[in-house]
């Protein structure tokens, strides 16, 4: 008995000092890996799912998705999934565990903490394997690839709204257990595994493409593979076996679905942002967003190629290779792997990039790895939630769409290619590695193609900014009193008594230095008296109740006669402050301004401003001619005002409407000078409305509004 106590004692000695020695030689990656996973999981609990730009995440859709179980709805039972079953499931778990929780004021909050909270197990086990990884790569600078993983914004911003953390883990699983354990056991562990992460996206598959790299035998390679396909082919039998029919649908939508945001989609006139569409109760529903005109079969068998062609030609230098430096060589060509199918792939959403980064700085743990890094990440950002949403084309109802006076999508055209040229750029330098390990000419070649980067989405700031501007002024419920602001002749001052009112509104003028607070403090009217003592004409903007106290003042001291609606928003022309016509119509129809662009553009956005004197009891149609030097009309749009929208005979005394066009005009025909005339007439008859009076050019009845000489 006492021996047994000593061997005993001599045992948990001998295992207390082997784990001494661990935590001594890996002290510093614990203390990374608390502050790692607990800063994580932090940002899951305490950040706005989504962000402070916008709740912009799939979070949204997945929670929409397993809330159906409430009517008795399953995945691969009941309705189709675009994603391999095993998501499907967690996703529906997540959401029967959430319910078992009184809902916050936000309904999402539980759903969000409890997926979030697996997705940063998920990201955490990842640490530990790229840390594991790096000890057999780099040794000296494993801790290095660890921090500087750990210090990236991407992957935590991906955790509350994405599930890509998961099958990342599966991949760097995979690679752990085939090179730590290169045995049939190993062999069939990491293939399992693999199978596991592709039933949750199919990506963790091509993770095995680097094992006939590794120390395996070839049978037991063919066991990894088989062990993975066993697995992947049990999950979707045991979803056929829930639902035949479903699961069929499932996988074809994975096969039919259209692509996004690459060269590819571009190229097919594709601006939108992506997703996968069509009724899921629907099997036969349709998922493509387009009709694909670039061939995708040829650019996936060309890129499959030249993954094939490199994998011969780096498999026969790893016949020779040591077995230290081919570690290096199944990382790197792992790599290379995941970076020919974002290339080959149509389709790019930003959690897409959580399957290089970690490569990235284990690759190259080095100012290399994180200018790689970095760029990634910028360009993912600029384009999700940036341009899709600070931009927001894709937010734009088709109306809006017609009004925006930019291109923007030249922007998207710009992060496409950026994006595009840092992945072939690390394509071809992990290429280089493979084929030429001791070369290190082409160091600086990462550092210069980043500054280019950063240089071309600096030089395009402006038109960013532009483009977020017209956005801005498309959308507000603001626009009407804006443009007519801008329509006024000078810069005569504008008042606000609402500090919010200002604020939405300085911005998007064309002149902002118009625009004066006033008040502030109860009895305070400054420079209201100032202006008035003066006679300085200027323009009282108020809406709904706010300024009442200085309106109050103003109309006590009858400063302001005259006064316009412009969607909600009150004009008041004040000590002689005057809104002039640009001409004036029979039955009290005004033309009071017209917004033009400075060059011709084709297709030419416009905007007419219209007010009514009095009531207007016919309806007519305005017609927008554009007229070439010849007298041809190379353009014209007739339309009753707003689209039909607000029509005449519904125009109130004192209101002012905004009328928009979009005219496409005949390329070939514009010979200058261009004119733009606008008039309107009795849709019943043709007779034109009379002008009045105009101080623009005008003749047969129509304004000439613009001449482009």
């Amino acid at each position: 008995m006492e021996k047994r106590v000593t061997y005993l004692k001599s045992l948990l000695l001998m295992q207390t000092a082997m784990w001494r020695r661990r935590w001594t030689s890996h002290s510093d990656f614990f203390l990374l890996l608390m502050t790692f996973f607990s800063f994580r999981l932090a940002s899951v609990w305490f950040m706005r799912p989504g962000g402070y730009i916008r709740d912009y995440t799939d979070l949204i859709y997945y929670q929409a998705r397993a809330s159906w179980q409430d009517f008795g709805f399953l995945p691969y039972r009941d309705y189709w999934s675009e994603y391999p079953p095993l998501f499907a499931w967690f996703s529906v778990w997540i959401d029967a565990l959430a319910q078992r929780l009184p809902l916050w004021d936000d309904e999402r909050l539980w759903y969000a903490v409890f997926f979030g909270a697996a997705m940063t197990l998920a990201e955490t086990a990842t640490f530990i394997c790229l840390y594991a990884l790096a000890r057999r790569l780099h040794r000296v600078n494993a801790l290095r690839a660890a921090w500087l993983y750990a210090g990236l914004f991407l992957p935590v911003y991906l955790l509350s709204g994405w599930f890509d953390a998961a099958p990342v883990m599966t991949i760097f699983l995979t690679l752990t257990i085939l090179l730590y354990f290169p045995s049939p056991g190993g062999a069939l562990l990491a293939g399992a595994v693999a199978g596991v992460g592709a039933a949750w996206k199919l990506v963790p598959l091509a993770a095995l493409a680097a094992a006939p790299l590794t120390r395996l035998r070839r049978h037991e390679v063919a066991l990894a593979a088989f062990a993975a396909a066993a697995v992947l082919l049990g999950v979707y039998a045991y979803a056929y076996l829930l639902g035949p029919t479903m699961t069929l649908a499932s996988l074809r939508s994975l096969v039919e679905r259209s692509g996004w945001s690459t060269v590819y989609a571009l190229a097919d006139g594709f601006t939108r942002l992506g997703a996968v569409v069509g009724d899921p109760f629907d099997p036969g529903a349709k998922v493509g967003l387009y009709e694909a005109s670039v061939p995708q079969g040829a650019i996936w068998l060309g890129w499959l190629s030249v993954g094939a062609v490199m994998f011969f030609l780096v498999w026969r230098r790893q016949q020779t290779a040591s077995s230290e430096s081919r570690d290096a060589v199944v990382i790197a060509f792992a790599a290379l792997t995941y970076v020919v199918l974002l290339l080959a792939y149509p389709a790019w959403n930003p959690q897409y990039a959580l399957y290089l980064l970690p490569f990235l700085v284990l690759v190259w743990p080095s100012a290399r790895g994180l200018i790689y890094a970095l760029a990634l990440s910028a360009l993912t950002l600029a384009e999700h939630p940036i341009y899709f949403n600070l931009i927001g084309p894709n937010d734009y109802s088709p109306a809006f769409q017609q009004l925006i006076e930019v291109d923007y999508t030249r922007i998207l055209w710009l992060i496409v290619l950026l994006r595009t040229g840092v992945l072939a750029m690390v394509a071809v330098d992990l290429g280089w590695m493979l084929l030429r390990p001791t070369s290190r000419s082409r160091r600086w070649a990462p550092v210069l193609a980043s500054a280019a980067m950063a240089m071309a989405l600096l030089w395009n700031i402006p038109n960013f900014l532009k483009a977020y501007t017209a956005g801005r002024l498309v959308t507000t419920p603001l626009r009407t009193a804006i443009l007519t602001i801008d329509a006024m002749e000078g810069r005569t001052p504008v008042i606000f008594a609402d500090l919010t009112l200002a604020r939405r509104m300085r911005p998007l003028l064309k002149a902002p230095e118009q625009v004066i607070v006033a008040g502030g403090l109860p009895g305070r009217f400054e420079p209201i008296p100032v202006l008035a003592e003066r006679q300085e004409p200027f323009v009282f903007v108020r809406k709904g109740a706010e300024g009442s106290e200085i309106s109050t003042y103003l109309e006590e001291r009858n400063l302001c006669p005259q006064r316009r609606q412009a969607e909600g928003v009150e004009l008041w022309f004040c000590n002689g402050a005057d809104l002039v016509p640009l001409a004036k119509f029979a039955e009290g129809v005004e033309l009071i301004g017209a917004r033009l662009p400075e060059q011709i553009q084709n297709p030419l956005h416009a905007t007419l401003l219209w007010h009514a004197e009095t009531v207007i009891a016919q309806d007519y149609t305005v017609f927008f001619h554009i007229v070439n030097a010849d007298g041809a009309i190379v353009g014209q749009w007739d339309q009753p005002p707003d689209a039909g929208e607000t029509p005449t005979i519904s125009w109130m005394p004192g209101a002012i409407f905004d009328d928009n066009y979009r005219i496409p005009l005949q390329q070939a025909a514009l010979r200058r000078p261009i004119r733009l005339l606008v008039g309107m007439y009795d849709p019943n008859t043709g007779r034109r409305l009379p002008v009045l009076h105009a101080v623009l050019p005008f003749a047969d009845d129509a304004v000439e509004v613009k001449v482009y000489p």
